[in-house]
């Protein structure tokens, strides 16, 4: 066969040319089966500019070589002519190659290790396709990169040459690139974790990956603290998130499947986990009262805790999370012994109380005044505190026990609250020459009730006297409750112990709200039962209603003989004052109608000793 039979001619202007069967006898056997010859749909043809000694460069590959000074002067001269498959296309140059394919156009890929690697996994047929971008190189330390259908070939001197891709390559990228904290990748991925995760390792940290999560970077402290864990193998489990920087006071911090890890250059990394972490981060994590985690979370016994830069947080199935931070209340709760001392675990956390400071634990509470410092206070008295702290004061020492029960000293009273009856009492002395008077404002001043009571045989006298209150009407003295509701509450504290005689000087002001029967007879019941509740070896004195006989004082009268008829059907020991004050000749002794001046009481007083001795068979 001559030279033209293989395709060799010459153009009308007398340039000798290959025809496309001489251009495909010339391909090496193997190339030519993977890049046949290009099909009609290949690229688009652009005008030939190179001598017909040089391999000729046609459509978009010769387009972008003739049109690009920096093409051409990284690829020299071409080498060979287009290799073509039903995908694409490329063209060897003594600097490289330019691959194109109808998704990615025309690109450069210059001589080096990632065009090495590119075509070591078999360049556009093999894993990566076709580039997507020219080969960038003068990257940090030397670097270079590529940008392919399916990832990135990226390359350093100090880490070769390594395959990206995926969710894996996407992480990599928010943090970065080869410019950001991980830096260069070191290895190519690899799989085969649980569930089905995979990883690989960059220069300063990884990034990892499962279907569950998703991929995201892992390192510095953080991922050191993690691997100390188990990695995705540990209670934490994969990465859920990336590490979220700038937080308070340059901290850091990453969340897990099963927890967070957090750090900060004063404290370190920590892990947080469970309940600890979820009461954490409700009360505002690190910017909260509680600030960053100082240690690890610490089981004993039947507890967990953890310490923080503001104070501890404390867990048990019993009790949930709570906390205890610094200050005089923490501090205290330290010395007693903590969680594992006198008052156990709390169970709230510290509390704003009447300008003070309290919190409740499983033993009792602590209880902070400005001027009087932290204090142990019992459940039981603590709740009678909590509802009139006014009426109390702050406590002064510590609750305390003896025979007679348990003892809280406040600022103004000090209280005792007895097991047996399960009752709060105050603490003053009583015996059988104690009379314990609970009255409205007719016991003020030396009162006829104290004067008489004195006369028939009981000089020592508690005298509890609140000023428009009654078996009904109520009064702010006591939480706007009445007697009744003021002694079954304990918002009237009596005295504990065993008295000679209580007696009970009530009905006046149920009269001027006009109460009516019904309710005045219950409430009165229910206070005489709670009083013998309370007193069940006293003498307990119903008096009536003090009055004059005129007609200012019918409803007084009729109150008093309400409640003294009840009082006879009970069975117990009773008095009546109706129109003792005109009796008594004490008609002009008033200060108001219905409170007498000190003349009044002094005149009142005889007939009620009297009485007294009367009914009590003195």
């Amino acid at each position: 066969m001559g030279v033209n039979e293989v395709g060799l001619g010459k153009t009308a202007a007398g340039r000798w040319f290959l025809s496309s069967m001489a251009i495909a006898l010339l391909v090496p056997a193997a190339l030519g089966a993977a890049f046949p010859a290009k099909a009609v749909s290949g690229p688009p043809a652009f005008p030939a500019t190179v001598r017909a000694s040089t391999p000729p460069l046609t459509g978009a590959i010769g387009h972008l070589y003739n049109t690009s000074a920096w093409a051409r002067s990284v690829l020299l001269g071409p080498t060979s002519t287009e290799e073509c498959s039903s995908t694409g296309c490329v063209q060897r140059f003594a600097g490289g190659d330019i691959a194109w394919s109808a998704r990615t156009g025309a690109r450069v890929v210059v001589n080096g290790p990632v065009r090495t690697s590119w075509w070591g996994a078999d360049g556009p047929a093999g894993f990566h396709g076709y580039p997507t971008s020219d080969t960038a190189s003068g990257l940090r330390s030397g670097g270079s990169k590529q940008s392919f259908e399916r990832g990135s070939i990226i390359y350093s001197p100090a880490t070769g040459a390594q395959r990206t891709s995926g969710s894996i390559h996407l992480a990599w990228g928010r943090a970065g690139f080869e410019a950001g904290f991980l830096g260069y990748p070191a290895t190519g991925e690899s799989s085969g974790l649980r569930d089905g995760g995979a990883w690989q390792a960059f220069e300063r940290g990884f990034v990892v990956w499962s279907p569950g999560t998703g991929a995201h970077p892992s390192m510095g402290a953080i991922r050191e603290r993690w691997r100390r864990a188990g990695m995705e193998e540990g209670e934490l489990g994969y990465p859920a998130t990336d590490e979220a920087l700038g937080l308070k006071n340059g901290g850091s911090s990453q969340q897990y499947q099963r927890g967070t890890i957090i750090w900060s250059p004063a404290t370190g990394a920590r892990a947080l986990t469970g309940a600890i972490r979820s009461y954490w981060s409700a009360t505002g994590g690190q910017n909260g009262a509680l600030g960053y985690p100082v240690g690890e979370e610490v089981r004993q016994n039947n507890f967990v805790y953890q310490l923080f830069q503001g104070g501890t947080v404390y867990w048990s199935a019993a009790t949930g999370a709570h906390s205890t931070t610094h200050g005089d209340v923490h501090n205290r709760y330290v010395s007693l012994g903590g969680a594992a001392g006198q008052l156990g675990l709390p169970l709230t956390d510290k509390l704003p109380r009447a300008g003070g400071l309290v919190q409740q634990f499983a033993n009792g509470w602590l209880v902070w005044g400005p001027a009087t410092g932290t204090r142990i206070v019992g459940h039981p008295t603590y709740k009678v505190w909590s509802n009139n702290p006014g009426e109390f004061g702050w406590p002064v020492r510590d609750t305390w026990s003896d025979s007679r029960g348990t003892h809280v000293a406040f600022q103004k009273l000090e209280t005792i609250w007895n097991d047996a009856t399960e009752e709060l009492y105050s603490a003053e002395a009583v015996d059988a020459s104690t009379v314990v008077f609970l009255g409205d404002s007719q016991l003020d001043m030396d009162s006829w009730g104290e004067q008489g009571a004195r006369a028939a045989g009981y000089p020592r006298q508690v005298v509890r006297s609140i000023g428009g209150i009654g078996y009904v009407s109520g009064s702010p003295a006591v939480g706007g409750g009445s007697a009744t509701d003021a002694v079954a509450q304990d918002r009237i504290l009596l005295p504990q112990g065993n008295p000679g005689l209580v007696v009970v000087t009530l009905g006046g002001n149920d009269a001027r709200i006009g109460a009516t029967d019904a309710a005045i007879l219950s409430q009165a019941n229910r206070l005489w039962d709670e009083l013998r509740r309370k007193y069940p070896r006293s003498t307990i004195l119903i008096n009536g209603v003090l009055s004059r006989y005129d007609a200012n004082h019918a409803q007084r009268r009729w109150v008093d003989g309400l409640v003294t008829r009840e009082a006879a059907l009970r069975g117990w020991p009773r008095i009546s004052m109706a129109g003792t004050a005109t009796i008594a000749g004490a008609t002009g002794n008033y200060l108001d109608d219905a409170h007498m001046n000190q003349t009044g009481h002094n005149k009142v007083a005889p007939l009620y000793a009297s009485a007294i001795k009367y009914v009590l068979g003195k």
